[in-house]
């Protein structure tokens, strides 16, 4: 990050005059995922609720596809959307600083067509990271990380920026989420007389404790099974070295499942009575998929700010409790859920409309919070 700052700093970009002061607070959201593409489903609720009487929303974007309804939707919600397929990162940072910005927020950190050394030239006078990287990003011109009360790390030297909090919830679900209405089915259970445990998550998270800790529970469950609802599960060599982990801990290769879908994969949920998250990095879009699926899901926290990224869906889902401190309190919790059919039960019918009504769902009360935080952040009382 402080080699970026340096070539930025060899390289300074032109900048217009100063705004005269007042008027509406001018911000912009630098991301190539908003579209159709979990960042453009979690952000989705900030232009669907925009706060006209007080700002200027901005959107700036290198997506390199084609336009698809999602992008569209937000464009025409937004002042400006700016999409630059094909400009280099100093251009980039000086046509934002021509748009006289109070504050920029980068929505994808260092992932697949983002931009992030622009935020190294400082194009606007504030500027913030959100959503598609949770973590710091790794540059000190990045004044602010936008955090909620589950989120934010307990020791503030985990992250090089500052916490911006929100009140209780850093995403919400938005309205392109909820109309996914794949239909929740019965407890596997119920069908197949033992408890299957299982993950969506991408095979990235897993590390030789995470199968270890997942083998572990089986172990310690009768019967049960453990699925995996990846597209990699078409490999051989994938299958042969997850089994090996699994075997290592005394379960049995029948007792592993494959589900080989990409994309069309909330359907095998169904399949599904409880899930495994890993660690330390957990789940983000899949905790939220688990959640609306009405499956159950226990996770370990950690200190850093992407080892509690389930914990914030769990507890604003009601679920908080799932979410926990030790290894040992992980298998506890798995075994001890195994064996509470009815609160297992409770959960499939419940969860979605948990999700919906809570502070998930309430999606015009979060871009309210959203906004004053801005409001205040650029604007201070005083």
């Amino acid at each position: 990050g402080r080699g970026v700052e340096a070539a930025a700093a060899r390289r300074p970009i032109r900048r217009p005059p100063p705004r005269p002061a007042g008027g509406k607070v001018r911000l912009g959201f630098m991301s190539s995922d908003l579209r159709q593409h979990p960042v453009g489903y979690f952000a989705l609720p900030l232009f669907d609720h925009v706060d006209d009487e007080r700002f200027e929303v901005f959107v700036y974007s290198y997506y390199t596809g084609k336009e698809d309804s999602a992008q569209r939707h937000i464009t025409e919600r937004v002042s400006g959307y700016r999409w630059w397929p094909d400009i280099s990162i100093p251009q980039a940072a000086e046509r934002i600083a021509e748009d006289q910005l109070d504050m920029l927020i980068e929505l994808g950190g260092s992932t697949h067509m983002n931009k992030l050394e622009v935020m190294a030239y400082k194009p606007a006078p504030l500027q913030a990271s959100w959503l598609g990287y949770p973590h710091s990003a790794g540059l000190e011109t990045i004044d602010y990380l936008v955090c909620d009360p589950i989120t934010v790390p307990p020791n503030p030297d985990l992250l090089i920026e500052k916490p911006l909090l929100m009140p209780k919830s850093w995403i919400a679900l938005g309205a392109r989420f909820f109309s996914n209405t794949v239909e929740i089915k019965e407890a596997p259970e119920l069908r197949n007389g033992f408890i299957t445990y299982g993950t969506a998550n991408n095979p990235h998270k897993y590390t030789r404790e995470v199968l270890r800790t997942w083998a572990k529970v089986v172990a310690a469950t009768p019967n049960s099974k453990f699925a995996f609802i990846r597209p990699e599960g078409s490999g051989e060599s994938f299958r042969a070295n997850i089994t090996r982990q699994f075997e290592a801990e005394g379960v049995s290769a029948d007792r592993v499942i494959f589900h080989p879908i990409r994309g069309a994969h909330l359907p095998f949920y169904n399949e599904v009575d409880i899930t495994l998250d890993p660690f330390p990095l957990t789940g983000g879009t899949t905790t939220a998929e688990t959640l609306w699926m009405g499956v159950p899901l226990v996770s370990l926290i950690g200190p850093a700010f992407y080892e509690r990224l389930s914990a914030s869906i769990m507890t604003n889902s009601g679920i908080g409790d799932l979410a926990v401190n030790s290894l040992d309190d992980y298998l506890a919790a798995a075994l001890k859920l195994a064996g509470d059919r009815e609160r297992r039960l409770e959960m499939r019918g419940s969860l979605r409309d948990r999700m919906r009504n809570g502070p998930l769902g309430q999606t015009d009360q979060f871009a309210s919070d959203f906004y004053d935080m801005i409001y205040r952040t650029v604007r201070p009382a005083g």
